[in-house]
């Protein structure tokens, strides 16, 4: 599919179900003329551009279906920078599927996944960036995760690979005119060029380094519960989560893998993970579980390792071993239960004391998650994306790389490592992307979008 499409398409841009409302979306050059015979209203509908019109949706025998009201935006101030027409009817399939089928008998096409954004890119109106971050808008499920996606989305990061992208323009020009007129290169030249390539690498690893910190808040952060068979964990998974996930037994080694779900606290996306009971193994699938284990450990945000203040032998981070430091919390469950004093951790103050069953210190256990998760630090309008961390990665090793060759008078080579780091920030902004790279992007879209 290239920039000047002629095609219409149309597709419903609200989740299938029964709801209040539902959109149909059209764009293309057709949008209107089609709009038109899908949509009786007086005034005519399109009468005027961003004028909302009251009216009712026609059926293919002329037969009036539902009340609705359509609006008509003229290319090229659109959202995809085409005609656009979008129809807001009672939110019945019934009605917004008769919609669809209509518009495709008068010369419209089912519009693909990410279509609509996808010709957004096309014609201009974003940058690819901006265009995956519109998936990301509308996935994330946290106000971190939104802060996010909106900054990508508002130009953030394309306003700093831009500027990436003016300083290699800078010095690659200033070392092809060195490579021009080599007899009046001076020292100071040399050095100047150098320092200007090295704050290239400086400010692609920068940028490069904030992209952990982005993912996480999209994606959400993992806190992992862990600690020996039959302390609590599964059951305090459960409590937390206000749902049933984990298999709760009184058999040690139940858990064989890891349980996950996922919550929402103060904004933050967090996914609780439930993992297998760490003690010596008895049997194959169970020592299985228990690598799976100290896998998740590795890849958590913070761990909360559980100990049961019932059992004489439960000793303060024990199974952790060498995994414990600052991202570690302590909790101690089933405190509604009668402590055994000779345990070792039942008058710990700094742990956080609970009960699955009665609900005693959930809500502070909450408070302490939150709280100890990792801070902000600038996140808005940083690479989201595996392929931003990579791109932003090779950029940092050609500059580096030319800055060598820069210092041993290798100034060809330098150019070139410079060349090849400035299509890597057009690869970024979807200059010269090809098709497959597109077709891989927006086939995570939702079609209506």
């Amino acid at each position: 599919m290239g920039a000047q499409d002629p095609t219409t398409i149309i597709a419903i841009s609200t989740p299938r179900g029964s709801g209040g409302v539902g959109l149909v979306r059209l764009s293309g050059s057709r949008a209107l003329e089609i709009g038109r015979l899908l949509f009786d209203a007086q005034p005519c509908l399109g009468v005027s551009a961003r004028h909302v019109s009251y009216g009712r949706v026609i059926d293919g025998k002329g037969r009036a279906v539902d009340v609705a009201l359509a609006w008509y935006l003229a290319a090229p101030s659109t959202y995809t920078g085409e005609d656009v027409v979008e129809i807001s009817a009672h939110g019945s399939d019934a009605v917004l599927e008769l919609v669809v089928d209509r518009g495709i008998e008068l010369g419209a096409r089912q519009a693909e996944p990410g279509e609509f954004t996808r010709r957004a890119f096309l014609n201009g109106r974003m940058d690819l960036m901006q265009a995956e971050a519109v998936a990301d808008l509308i996935h994330t499920q946290s106000s971190q995760g939104l802060r996010v996606a909106y900054g990508v989305l508002g130009g953030q990061l394309s306003r700093r690979v831009r500027s990436l992208k003016g300083q290699l323009v800078d010095a690659l020009s200033r070392l092809e005119g060195m490579l021009d007129f080599v007899e009046e290169v001076s020292t100071a030249d040399v050095g100047n060029v150098s320092q200007l390539v090295s704050r290239v690498a400086e400010s692609a690893r920068s940028l490069g380094d904030s992209f952990a910190d982005a993912r996480v808040r999209l994606n959400g952060f993992r806190v992992v519960l862990v600690g020996k068979p039959n302390v609590g964990k599964s059951t305090l998974l459960n409590a937390l989560l206000g749902q049933d996930r984990s298999i709760v037994t009184d058999t040690p080694g139940t858990t064989r893998d890891w349980v996950e779900g996922q919550v929402n606290w103060a904004g933050q996306t967090i996914c609780l993970v439930d993992t297998a009971g760490l003690r010596k193994a008895e049997g194959t699938a169970e020592e299985a579980g228990i690598l799976r284990t100290r896998e998740q450990i590795m890849e958590a945000d913070l761990v909360l390792e559980v100990l049961d203040v019932t059992r004489e032998e439960q000793t303060r981070r024990t199974v952790l071993s060498e995994g414990a430091d600052d991202s570690t919390i302590t909790v101690l469950s089933k405190v509604d239960l009668p402590h055994s004093e000779a345990s070792q951790v039942a008058h710990d103050t700094e742990a956080i004391r609970v009960s699955a069953v009665s609900g005693e210190g959930l809500q502070r256990l909450q408070e302490v998650i939150v709280n100890r998760l990792p801070k902000d630090e600038g996140s808005n309008g940083a690479p989201s994306r595996e392929r931003h961390r990579e791109a932003l990665g090779m950029i940092e090793r050609c500059a580096l790389r030319a800055t060598d060759q820069i210092g041993e008078d290798a100034w060809e080579l330098a150019a070139t490592e410079l060349q090849a780091a400035l299509r890597q920030t057009g690869e970024l902004l979807g200059e010269g992307v090809d098709e497959a790279v597109l077709d891989r992007i927006f086939a995570d879209f939702c079609i209506g979008k």
